[in-house]
């Protein structure tokens, strides 16, 4: 029976942590759309969700964050470590775009309204612009740390890890940065593949 109610606390406790984040995001992304990005504060979001400003930070470093989630990209890197062990590197990344259908967050209402906000703000070289590039680079180093695992090396030693990380968070960067998200990464993968397959 212990083990029972600590399941249920712990699954009680999950759900108020959800409900928290969910009442942070709908508020930032209501103030950012009544009065603009810049002009919202962290006061006013946490004024808004009716917490307090240290109850923010626990759930964003940064009111950029609200624009990317706090699972930009994992569930493509999670379905990459997940892959069969036996695939090789190309194999099990194109089994996560599979399983994920390429996309960097899950398709629901407030993602849609994150991302135009982003889109809107990413090409500006400020805070937003400047975050996603934190945000990309830590895609990029985990990439690096799975495959290292994949392949059982040392990425100090071996340049693999860091060479598929390298080209696969380049395509990262280039679609959110540049391309303003258009397509979808596996999209972007499969024409890097092509053009591999093209070569001389």
């Amino acid at each position: 029976m212990q083990g029972t109610d600590t399941a249920a606390e712990q699954g009680m406790r999950d759900r108020k942590k959800a409900r928290t984040r969910d009442s942070i995001r709908t508020a930032a992304l209501d103030l950012f759309e009544e009065q603009g990005f810049e002009r919202t504060t962290v006061d006013q979001i946490c004024r808004r969700a009716d917490i307090a400003h240290r109850t923010f930070f626990r759930y964003y470093p940064a009111k950029e964050a609200l624009l990317f989630g706090w699972d930009f990209g994992q569930a493509i890197l999670d379905a990459f470590a997940a892959a069969p062990a036996e695939l090789p590197l190309w194999a099990a990344l194109d089994h996560a775009l599979t399983a994920t259908g390429g996309r960097l967050e899950e398709p629901v209402e407030h993602t849609e309204r994150r991302r135009r906000l982003r889109r809107s703000l990413i090409e500006v070289k400020g805070s937003v612009h400047n975050y996603a590039v934190v945000v990309i680079d830590g895609f990029t180093e985990r990439t690096v740390t799975i495959a290292a695992e994949r392949l059982g090396v040392d990425p100090a030693t071996d340049l693999r890890p860091t060479a598929l990380g390298a080209q696969f968070g380049g395509m990262v960067r280039h679609h959110v940065l540049i391309a303003s998200e258009t397509g979808t990464v596996a999209e972007w993968h499969k024409a890097y593949r092509d053009v591999l397959d093209t070569a001389g």
